[in-house]
């Protein structure tokens, strides 16, 4: 009996240990490093076409954009230092593919570059600002003839004097120019995943349905 709680008495200190000297993963829902975050900070998020909830990214099993669809980003830019943040400088990149359409603060859209730019005057110590950025998707011609479903990112960087380096995040989402190579014009909303999807098990869930029918008559 000894010999075990010894045992057990060293596996506890060795626990112990392992988790005081393990280095720290510190989550990160601003930026894009995944480190400790600055106190000057900035998320970027995509909304969803179908529940039109802000998210980080949206995969290839999620929504995806059509030609001619509308994209809506936002960005939240938080000052959590204790200074009063000025000027404070937004660039926000926007991916091949789209361009932009309108934001709900002043902007200067550079086509050539494709890079929509906010200048905020002053962010007092802990306050937040929220930019919402309207983007439109490209004409299906504009797209890579061999790629049915490809993914885009779009980057964006806050600065300021007092924080040069300031802090980047990235959001991320999919598109698509229809099934079976046809090309899918002005769907804004509704993913090739999802309804297909739907329609294609429908038989499988009335032949289930049958069954279970039966089985009860049995029963």
């Amino acid at each position: 009996m000894k010999k075990y709680f010894s045992l057990i008495s060293v596996f506890s200190v060795f626990c112990l240990l392992s988790s005081v000297f393990t280095p720290k993963a510190y989550a990160d829902t601003y930026g894009n490093s995944g480190s400790t975050p600055t106190d000057l900070v900035i998320n970027k998020e995509v909304q969803n076409p179908i529940s039109f909830i802000y998210v980080e990214n949206l995969g290839s099993t999620d929504p995806t954009f059509s030609p001619g669809a509308t994209v809506h980003f936002r960005l939240v830019v938080k000052n959590g230092s204790g200074e009063t943040m000025h000027p404070v400088t937004i660039v926000d990149k926007l991916p091949e593919y789209l361009t932009f359409v309108s934001a709900n603060i002043a902007s200067s859209y550079d086509k050539g570059t494709n890079t929509v730019t906010f200048i905020i005057e002053n962010i007092i110590a802990g306050d937040t600002k929220t930019i919402d950025i309207t983007a439109k998707v490209g004409d299906a011609s504009l797209f890579p003839a061999n790629r049915m479903l490809f993914c885009v990112t779009n980057y964006a960087k806050v600065t300021a004097p007092a924080r040069p380096n300031g802090d980047d995040d990235t959001a991320e989402l999919c598109l698509t120019v229809g099934t079976n190579g046809g090309v899918v014009q002005g769907n804004t909303n509704l993913p090739v995943a999802g309804v297909n999807d739907v329609f294609a098990i429908l038989p499988f869930l009335t032949v289930g349905g049958m069954g279970l029918v039966l089985l009860k008559k049995k029963k």
